[in-house]
C-alpha cells in the first residue's frame, strides 16, 4: 500500500468581488500517494489550476484566500505556514510545471541562470556545481545540445523545449510531488507524446507523485493511474483509471466520456453535454450540474448531494447513488 504524500481536506477558496466573497472551490478532498499519477479533469472554470495553486501557496492575495480546509504535507498543513516557510517547500519537494512556458519563464534571463536559481536556492552547492546540475538535467529531458541551450533565451527556444526546460526546472530537485497544469497544452501531438513519456520516465526514476491537471481525457488514460473529475468547484467523482472509463458513474463524466471521437463508430454530429458552466457563486442551492444533467429530478434542484461511495475506490456525487 502506497503512502499518502499529500492530503487535500475539504479545500475552500473565495475571492473577493465588489464586497462579495465568491466560492471558486468548494469542499475539495483528495489524497495524492508517493510514485502514482492523480489525473484532475474537468471543463475550463471548474476549479482545477486553483486547487494546484493553492497547494503551492500562490493564490494571489488580495483578492483570492484559503477559505477553509487543510492540505497536509508531511504532517504540516500548508494553508497556516508563513510564506517564508513555504518557499522552502516550493520548489524542493512540491515542484510545478505551469501551463504556458514562454509565460512562466522569465524572457531576460538565460535558460541556465534560472535553473541554477532553483538549485543555488535549495541545496548548497557552488555555482559551477550548480551549472553542472543544470546541463545534466537537460540532458536528462531529452535536450541534445544541453550546454548551447543553458546560455540560450526563452524565445530562442520552441514551445516543446520551453516545456522541457520547464520539466527540468520543476525536476531540478527531485521534488516529492510535481503538480502539472496542462503540460501538453499548445504542443503537437508527436511533442506531446514526446512530454508525457519524459514525465513518465522521471517519474520511474525519482518516484515521483505526480498531480496532471488536464482536459485532455486521452492524456489521463495514457498517464494516470487515479481520475478526479471537478464540476463548478466541487469533486463529483474519483475513481481508478479503469473504472473511470468503462464504468462511469456521475452524468457529467459519461458526457465527457461520450464527448470524446471514435475512430470505430461513425456519427453525423458528436454528442456535447447541453447548456454552460454557472459562473461561480450563482448557485447556492442543488446540484451544481442539475441544469444540464439529462437525469434530473425534484431533488436534485433543491440539495446539494454527498459524495457517497459506489464500489470500490469509487464516489460519486449524485441523488442516483444515495
Amino acid at each position: 500500500m502506497k503512502k499518502p504524500i499529500l492530503e487535500v481536506k475539504k479545500l475552500q477558496v473565495s475571492f473577493a468581488k465588489e464586497e462579495h466573497q465568491i466560492t471558486v472551490v468548494n469542499g475539495v478532498s483528495f489524497v495524492v500517494h508517493s510514485g502514482e499519477t492523480l489525473g484532475i479533469v474537468g471543463e475550463s472554470g471548474c476549479g482545477k489550476s486553483i486547487t494546484s495553486l493553492s497547494i503551492m501557496g500562490l493564490i494571489p492575495r488580495p483578492p483570492g484566500r484559503i477559505s477553509g480546509g487543510q492540505i497536509i504535507y508531511n504532517h504540516m498543513d500548508l494553508t497556516q505556514l508563513s510564506e517564508e516557510e513555504m518557499r522552502d517547500i516550493r520548489g524542493n519537494e512540491i515542484s510545478m510545471i505551469f501551463q504556458e512556458p514562454m509565460t512562466s519563464l522569465n524572457p531576460v534571463f538565460t535558460i541556465g541562470r534560472q535553473i541554477d536559481e532553483i538549485i543555488l536556492l535549495h541545496t548548497s552547492a557552488s555555482r559551477q556545481e550548480a551549472k553542472q546540475m543544470s546541463i545534466e538535467m537537460l540532458e536528462r529531458v531529452g535536450i541534445s545540445r544541453a550546454e548551447q541551450i543553458y546560455h540560450s533565451y526563452p524565445f530562442e527556444l520552441s514551445g516543446g523545449m520551453r516545456q522541457r526546460v520547464m520539466i527540468a526546472i520543476g525536476m531540478a530537485c527531485q521534488p516529492k510531488l510535481l503538480i502539472a497544469d496542462e503540460p501538453t497544452t499548445a504542443l503537437d501531438v508527436t511533442i506531446q507524446l514526446q512530454i508525457l513519456d519524459l514525465m513518465k520516465n522521471l517519474q520511474a526514476k525519482e518516484n515521483t507523485a505526480i498531480m496532471l491537471i488536464t482536459h485532455d481525457l486521452g492524456v489521463v488514460a495514457e498517464m494516470c493511474d487515479r481520475v478526479l473529475v471537478m464540476y463548478a468547484g466541487e469533486v463529483v467523482e474519483e475513481a481508478d483509471v479503469d473504472d473511470l472509463f468503462h464504468d462511469p458513474k456521475h452524468p457529467y463524466t459519461i458526457g465527457l466520456l461520450l464527448s470524446i471521437p471514435s475512430t470505430e463508430e461513425k456519427k453525423s454530429r458528436l454528442y456535447s453535454i447541453k447548456g454552460q458552466v454557472p459562473p461561480a457563486g450563482t448557485i447556492t442551492r442543488g446540484c451544481r450540474f442539475a441544469e444540464r444533467c439529462e437525469r434530473v429530478f425534484d431533488r436534485c434542484l433543491e440539495e446539494d448531494p454527498e459524495i457517497v461511495k459506489v464500489a470500490e475506490n469509487h464516489t460519486c456525487r449524485c441523488w442516483l447513488y444515495a
